[in-house]
């Protein structure tokens, strides 16, 4: 909002509390390749500032899944599992396509 001077023009001087607050809220989406043992198994939106890539993790142990190792490297997220790949894979798919 600008600012007017005493003589009914404006300064070019811009009130920003207005943008400056709002700073913090996610403007993109956020979309994430999951990988599970390096075999691609869906996308993890990002929609909004309370999603997280955690999210994935805590539906697995939900699910009883506990043995795993994630890593984000750019867009990929992947999960590395010794056991119960076959498992995490299905119950991914099943995640992913609620979303």
């Amino acid at each position: 909002m600008p600012i007017t001077s005493g003589n009914g023009g404006y300064n070019d001087i811009f009130a920003f509390d207005e943008v400056e607050s709002g700073a913090d809220v996610k403007l993109n989406e956020d979309r994430y390749e999951v990988f599970v043992n390096n075999q691609f198994v869906g996308h993890k939106t990002l929609l909004n500032q309370g999603d997280h890539l955690s999210d994935v993790d805590d539906f697995l142990k939900k699910q009883g899944v506990t043995d795993f190792i994630t890593t984000v490297d750019g867009d990929h997220y992947t999960i590395q599992t010794i056991k119960d790949e076959n498992n995490i894979q299905a119950a991914l798919k099943v995640y992913f396509n609620n979303r």
